[in-house]
Parts: structure tokens; C-alpha cells; sequence
């Protein structure tokens, strides 16, 4: 090849934008080589439809008469010899355009109005398809091709078909750009969407966790004033018993009949009711003092250190009320000595509802009704494990028993959130785990919490 045209060539393959997608540039840039190295007057690049029946103009350079089109098309039911010879997917080398066959349609109607004497047509190809060519037109007398001329046509329409490439890979970053773009503002907007549901999810979880501690709080209070009821009932019998004795002996002491005897038994009856008010009010303030105290553990979110021997004895016996109309007995085995650091208030909330769904649902009105809760330490874990010997879990309870809502007592007004309480305030609050332990009979629960809580650890 002529080292001017190999000159061209090199020029236009170092060229950026022939790599960087401006297909704008460089079809000018190929057409002005091609204007150049084969001494033309016009030159111009022109594109197949899909289906072959119509080439139309890219953009068209016309030196002779100073002119650019993009607006022309050639349809093959107008010039069928014409594409027939595209179809052959060769170079059409015209040397005298106004006879080759190829070309010889166009000798009225194109050529001799513009004085076209000489055509080369240089197939253009993307991914092995021709998709269309860079057509050189030489004005003035007829002239021959070169296999030099032809070869660097050839070159510079490959340059082209690599242009393509480019701009369809940019194409395609641009729209994989705007669609990231959107993408990620659709999945902004969604996570500020479900960021504000899920805030209103923990607000109404919160709100029901407090509903339920509360109507727990009011079922333990109705429990325990009818426990208390009992001791100051008796309370006030022996003590308007002794108002009665008192009088009797204030009368036989006016009436001057007052005797040893009658003393003696005065004196003797006194104490006997006496006796009888302090044990009873004694036992209605130990039911008012652990109430009290399962109410502050129950409502309380501190973390601190603490025996879970002693706090669920007194947790235990605030609930008396509720488990003795079930006839239940109740197995407490902790050793005192073990100290947690963790969250008093949320063992005792899950207790609490361990215990109610024992009487409400795994216990009839048959006696012998037991519940055993023995704990002991692990490594660095308290291992909690509560039993009852109830009706036991079917294998749907089992699947579905931590999910909110779920009841079987939805028409005795079960809330279906007592286990699902229990097992967050296991998994959430206090970093434990929870396992349904398969029995033949009634139900068996194991709880494994740290015996620190990780969460005073991280502070």
C-alpha cells in the first residue's frame, strides 16, 4: 500500500473517538480520509435496513459542490441490480459506473446529473454482518481502481464497523448507567419506605408488648386482691370476735361477776386471735410486697445484677393466684448462690406467660397439674428450662407458636402474642436462644441466655 494512504490509515486508527463511542466523529473522520487518500470528490456512508430493502444515507460529503447529505435512500424495488450486488457482500469496484452492471440504474437518475463517472463501494461489517458501505464517487473522466485504493477502502470500513462497536458499547453503559441511576433512586425511595414502616412496626410491637405487660400487670392484680382478700377477711372476723370478748368482759366486770376463770379465758382467746390477725395480715403483706415487686420487675428495662432463685420466688408467688384455681404445683430448682447481669424485668415477663399458657391452655380442671423450672449454669450461659405436664404442643403449635397473633383461644380472648413475647425478649433483649424441646406429655421449654449481657459488655 502507498505509504501516504498508509499514513491516512494510521492517523485514523489512533484517532480516541473512533474508540470512545462519538460516532458523529468519526464518520467524518473516515469520510475525510476517504476524500483524501482516494482523491474523490464525494464520499459518503450509507446503511442497510434490517431486512436488506433499503440503504440509506449516514451522512454524504460532496467537495465538488460543497455540500453534506443525510437524507437519501435507495430502495431495492427501485434498483434491483443494484442490491443484488450488495447481497453478493463483495466490493463493488465500478470503473466506469455508467455501464457496470451494478451501477448502471443509477447512470440517469444520479451519475450523469452529477457527473459521476466512477463508483467504489466498500462493504461494511459489524459482528460478521454487512451492515452497509462507504461508497466513493469520483467526477470527471472514468478511472481505475487500485488494488491499493481498494484495500485501504476496505481498511477504513472496518475502522467504521469498530466505531459501530464503540458507540453501541457506550449506548449501552449510558442506558446501564440510567438504569442503575433509577434503579438505585427506586430502591432509596423503597428503603426510606420500609425504613418508615418498619419504625411504625417497632412502635406498634412496642405498643403491644406494653398492652400485653399491662394486661398481664392487670390479671396478676385481679388475682391478688382476691388473695388478699382472704387474710383480711379473717383478719377482720378474729378481730370483731375479740371486740365481742372484750365487751363480754367488760359487762361481767360492772356487773361485779368477773372471775379468775373468766379472765383466764379472756386472756386466752385474745391471744389465739391475735395470733390469727398477724399471721394473716403478715401473709397479705408478703402477697402486696411480691406483687409490687413482679409489677416494678415487669415494667423495669434496667439492666442489673441479680439472683433468679430469689426473683422468681417472688415472682411465683404473686402469680399463687392465677396457678392455684388451676390446682398447679409449682417446682422451683435454682441454686440462690447464681447471680445474672442482665434484664430482671424481661425473665420475669416470660415466666409470667409460660405460666398463663400452662393454666389457660395446657391445663385442665384435673389435679396433679405441675410445672417444673430448673435452672443451672452453662460455661458462661444460665440455662433455663421450664416443663409442665399439660395437654402438650401438636405439631402445628409447635411450627407456628412464635408467630404474633397465633392463638388457640382466640374466642376465650387470647392475643396470640404471649410466646411471640417471650421468644423476642429471649432473642432481643436478652441475647439468648430458645428451643421447644419434643415430649411425649406436656410441654418443655429451654432458654440459654448469657449470664452477662452482651449488651453492658459492648458499653
Amino acid at each position: 500500500m502507498q505509504s501516504h494512504l498508509e499514513y491516512l490509515l494510521l492517523a485514523v486508527s489512533k484517532a480516541t473517538f473512533i474508540d470512545d463511542g462519538d460516532l458523529e466523529r468519526a464518520t467524518r473522520l473516515i469520510l475525510s480520509a476517504t476524500l483524501e487518500g482516494l482523491d474523490v470528490e464525494r464520499a459518503g456512508i450509507w446503511l442497510l435496513s434490517s431486512d436488506h430493502s433499503v440503504i440509506r444515507c449516514k451522512l454524504l460529503i460532496d467537495k465538488h459542490n460543497k455540500l453534506e447529505a443525510d437524507d437519501l435512500e435507495l430502495r431495492r424495488s427501485d434498483f434491483p441490480k443494484y442490491f443484488h450486488a450488495l447481497d453478493s457482500e463483495r466490493t463493488i469496484t465500478a470503473h466506469n459506473a455508467l455501464s457496470d452492471p451494478s451501477t448502471v440504474e443509477f447512470a440517469e437518475v444520479y451519475l450523469q446529473p452529477l457527473g459521476i463517472t466512477s463508483m467504489l463501494d466498500t462493504p461494511i461489517r459489524h459482528r460478521g454482518d454487512m451492515i452497509g458501505v462507504i461508497c466513493s464517487e469520483h467526477i470527471g473522466h472514468a478511472r481505475t481502481w487500485t488494488e491499493d485504493e481498494v484495500t485501504f477502502s476496505g481498511a477504513l470500513a472496518d475502522l467504521y464497523g469498530r466505531a459501530v462497536s464503540a458507540a453501541q458499547r457506550r449506548d449501552f453503559e449510558l442506558a446501564l448507567q440510567e438504569a442503575n441511576a433509577e434503579l438505585e433512586a427506586k430502591v432509596a425511595s423503597r428503603t426510606q419506605e420500609l425504613s418508615k414502616v418498619i419504625e411504625e412496626l417497632k412502635k406498634a410491637q412496642s405498643h403491644l408488648v406494653e398492652s400485653e405487660k399491662m394486661a398481664a400487670l392487670g390479671a396478676l392484680v385481679a388475682g391478688v386482691a382476691h388473695e388478699v382478700n382472704t387474710p383480711l377477711g379473717v383478719s377482720i372476723t378474729a378481730v370483731s370476735h375479740l371486740d365481742q370478748v372484750v365487751l363480754t368482759l367488760q359487762r361481767s366486770y360492772e356487773a361485779g361477776t368477773l372471775d379468775e376463770n373468766a379472765f383466764l379465758n379472756f386472756l386466752e382467746e385474745y391471744r389465739y386471735s391475735s395470733a390469727l390477725v398477724h399471721s394473716n395480715l403478715d401473709r397479705a403483706a408478703k402477697l402486696v410486697s411480691d406483687f409490687k415487686q413482679t409489677a416494678v420487675d415487669q415494667s423495669s428495662d434496667v439492666l442489673e445484677e441479680f439472683s433468679p432463685a430469689r426473683h422468681l420466688e417472688r415472682l411465683l408467688s404473686s402469680l399463687r393466684p392465677l396457678y392455684k384455681r388451676h390446682q398447679v404445683q409449682i417446682i422451683l430448682d435454682i441454686d440462690p448462690e447464681i447471680r445474672l447481669y442482665s434484664f430482671p424485668g424481661a425473665l420475669s415477663q416470660i415466666v409470667t406467660n409460660l405460666v398463663s399458657n400452662s393454666c389457660v391452655h395446657g391445663f385442665g380442671v384435673s389435679q396433679g397439674n405441675q410445672i417444673i423450672i430448673k435452672g443451672t449454669l452453662e460455661d458462661a450461659d444460665f440455662v433455663l428450662t421450664y416443663k409442665d405436664n399439660g395437654r402438650g404442643l401438636t405439631p402445628e403449635i409447635r411450627q407456628k407458636m412464635f408467630e404474633p397473633f397465633f392463638t388457640t383461644n382466640r374466642s376465650g380472648g387470647g392475643s396470640g402474642l404471649g410466646m411471640s413475647i417471650v421468644y423476642n425478649l429471649t432473642v432481643q433483649k436478652l441475647k439468648g436462644r430458645i428451643d421447644v424441646i419434643h415430649c411425649e406429655h406436656g410441654a418443655e421449654f429451654q432458654f440459654q441466655i448469657p449470664q452477662s449481657c452482651p449488651e453492658c459488655d459492648a458499653g
